[in-house]
């Protein structure tokens, strides 16, 4: 879980900005926070403002730091770092993250770790970065960097292959993601955290895997459909319908080195059109192709009995922004809803195209059943105001994003305490009138 974020000079954000999921000592929803150690910590936030306030870079940061320490980079090549370009384009990012990660035990069980990381980077090199583990009552330093020099501690300094990746470690590498990935161990629980449970979505993305799981994983379709029949798209079941080779619409050429490819190594193609369509290319026993297409299946009733029942199928081009964007959106609930699975996810415009009751019954679900042992988390970019007037989220779950003097500026509506944003205060009535913030002025 995300306990604490720290970024400055990073984009429309010069001055230092936090964003933390610790909670406050409020007790409402106060069931549903995890515990970990000392601390609770929140399963969900939302991150208001007005267009071009910091909402989306706030989202962006998480992803460039992911990228600082996942991604292979040849010797030289610049890093994807953008600086206030008024104030600090002459100056360093930096990004301090505190993380709960799980480490697996020798009896199968997995147990929390703290992880403290600090990096401060150009696009040219990585300038400082440090590793820290946080225990209940002490702090473990498991490496510190300067420039090029890098220093072990612990474990980590007897460690001959650990030393000997110091000793060649390039200036736009992140010593966390050089030893990480080749590594077991306390450095390498901290690494998976941001290859394998942070998660970034972008208005637009999809769910890649949605047609191959669906067609071979039962418990994940009925899943599926029934989220869609829930919520009332008018969708009672995703399904393949045969379709015609030669209606692919990719060139001929191409298909036929497909089915080469098919014949060759067997398996199953999936195929993405740029039309939203998805469609599963494998052979028959015959060594034939053969196409099946994505649909939504619907059933519409005309009367009373089962006789007047009526079904149609449609592409799924041809089912709306909302529906597609909330079909791409549930394969979430059921990934973090899986025994003790731990992940974050952090969607930009999590409500995009989508009507309120959808964003509403994505997030009542993420929500439903969670409590002290819980460890999933959805943080979510949105312009959604009746969230703020339905029971789903507490003040310190709501964060305002604003520009003052050209920089962005983070606050949480539980810091407006004082002036009367209190439990049961209006707070779509606080933020559309401008008293907190976060709202265009026009």
């Amino acid at each position: 879980m995300l306990r604490y974020l720290r970024i400055h000079n990073w984009k429309s954000y010069y001055e230092p900005v936090e964003f933390t999921m610790v909670a406050t000592r409020e007790r409402r929803h106060g069931e549903r926070l995890a515990k970990v150690g000392r601390s609770r910590i929140l399963p969900v936030a939302a991150v208001y403002g007005a267009n071009a306030s910091g909402k989306s870079t706030l989202v962006d940061a998480l992803e460039a730091l992911r990228g600082l320490i996942l991604e292979a980079r040849p010797v030289g090549a610049m890093l994807r770092l953008t600086p206030h370009l008024l104030k600090g384009a002459g100056e360093p990012t930096s990004f301090t993250i505190e993380f709960v990660a799980g480490a697996p035990r020798p009896d199968g069980a997995v147990e929390d770790r703290t992880f403290l990381y600090d990096v401060v980077a150009d696009r040219r090199r990585i300038h400082r970065e440090s590793l820290v583990e946080v225990r209940s009552r002490t702090e473990e330093v498991l490496f510190e960097r300067e420039g090029r020099n890098v220093e072990l501690y612990g474990d980590l300094d007897e460690d001959e292959r650990v030393n000997a990746h110091k000793t060649v470690i390039a200036d736009n590498e992140t010593f966390l993601g050089v030893l990480g990935a080749d590594s077991e161990g306390v450095v390498s629980v901290a690494y998976d955290w941001f290859a394998r449970h942070l998660t970034v979505i972008h208005p637009g993305a999809e769910y890649v895997h949605l047609p191959s799981r669906l067609d071979v994983d039962a418990v994940f379709a009925d899943a599926m459909n029934a989220g869609l029949t829930r919520a009332d798209t008018g969708i009672s079941k995703l399904d393949f319908e045969d379709m015609s080779v030669g209606a692919l619409s990719i060139p001929s050429d191409e298909v036929d080195k497909l089915v080469e490819s098919l014949r060759e190594a067997g398996g199953t193609v999936m195929l993405s059109m740029s039309d939203g369509d998805h469609t599963l290319l494998t052979l028959d026993d015959d060594g034939e192709p053969v196409a099946r297409r994505l649909v939504a299946r619907h059933e519409v009733e005309l009367g009373p009995g089962a006789e007047d029942r009526r079904s149609f199928s449609l592409p799924l081009r041809e089912e709306s922004d909302g529906t597609r964007r909330f079909m791409n959106l549930l394969p979430i609930l059921f990934q973090l809803r899986a025994v003790d699975e731990r992940s974050v996810f952090v969607v930009d415009e999590l409500e995009s195209s989508m009507h309120p009751r959808l964003t509403e019954e994505l997030i009542a679900s993420f929500l439903d059943g969670l409590g002290p042992e819980g460890r999933r988390q959805l943080i979510f970019t949105t312009h959604e105001i009746q969230l703020m007037r339905s029971d789903l989220l507490r003040r310190d779950e709501i964060w305002l994003a604003d520009k003052v003097d050209g920089r962005s500026v983070l606050a949480r509506v539980s810091d407006f305490a004082d002036v009367g944003v209190r439990k049961d205060a209006d707070l779509l009535g606080f933020y559309m009138s401008g008293r907190i913030g976060g709202v265009p002025r026009v």
